[in-house]
């Protein structure tokens, strides 16, 4: 009986099948790399948000108890440094909080003020060094402090916006809101402050959080990891947070926990 013939090659259904397979396998790892990348680029941010909040606490051990004020007009007179270790040429970048909380940490800005994509962000608006540069870092920071509810807001005579409501010093830290958490606009994935869910200065989104969210529009908390946040605590604890959980007051705010109220405006 003649034998059929057989060329040795695929029929077309099975290399239609084995393109399929292939197409779904690299969907598949590239899926997995992706969620791999995003743990890692969290678990980089937890680190430095742990650093972060170290550095804020032992500024208060060093200045009689006293939290470093999160935004402070009077330093626009005072001799600050930049990471090289040179006077700051720009008053606003002396206010901010990130160069002045720096000698806390050595002026190690990678892994504190600078982390994963933020400084190449930065580097793309103001350029790699000098002035602008040191500008961009000190409005960019990964993360944003609580800068109405922790440290304050600071006038040049030295009076704190929100009085009643900001925790200044040690002895009045009952409670350990958010100090710091990632922050973001929507070219950098960082901000220098945050704005609470009720304010003070704003209201949050009532909106979903999406891969397109505006950072602005839910007081400049970015929760860039999937929906999700990384605060760092006064009590030095940090967790990673959805912005669901974040809506909450208490999280926040000294009296919003005292009162239990997470619905908590503050006056």
């Amino acid at each position: 009986m003649k034998k059929p013939f057989y060329s040795g090659g695929f029929t077309l259904v099975e290399m239609l099948v084995g393109i399929a397979i292939l197409g779904l396998l690299v969907g598949v790892s590239g899926a997995a790399y992706q969620k791999a990348i995003g743990k890692a680029s969290m678990a980089t941010e937890v680190n430095a948000g742990k650093n972060l909040v170290q550095a804020y606490l032992f500024a208060a051990t060093e200045n009689d108890g006293r939290y470093l004020a999160a935004y402070d007009s009077g330093a626009k007179n005072q001799t600050i440094l930049n990471a090289n270790g040179r006077p700051l040429g720009m008053a606003e970048a002396k206010c901010r909080y990130p160069f002045r909380l720096a000698p806390y940490f050595n002026h190690q800005m990678d892994g504190t003020i600078l982390v994963n994509r933020n400084e190449a962000q930065i580097i793309q608006i103001m350029g790699p060094s000098g002035t602008m540069y040191d500008y961009g870092l000190s409005v960019f920071p990964a993360f944003g402090i609580n800068r109405y509810l922790v440290g304050g807001r600071v006038d040049r005579n030295g009076a704190v916006e929100y009085p009643t409501e900001c925790i200044q010093t040690i002895a009045q830290a009952e409670k350990s809101p958010i100090v710091f958490i990632s922050a973001g606009t929507t070219d950098v994935d960082g901000y220098e402050y945050v704005i609470p869910p009720n304010g003070p200065r704003g209201q949050w989104s009532t909106a979903k959080w999406t891969k397109d969210s505006d950072p602005s529009s839910y007081g400049y908390v970015s929760a860039r990891f999937d929906g999700k946040a990384v605060a760092a605590f006064l009590d030095g604890s940090v967790r990673v947070m959805s912005l669901d959980e974040l809506r909450d007051m208490r999280f926040w705010s000294k009296n919003a926990a005292m009162n239990n109220d997470p619905n908590y405006r503050p006056q």
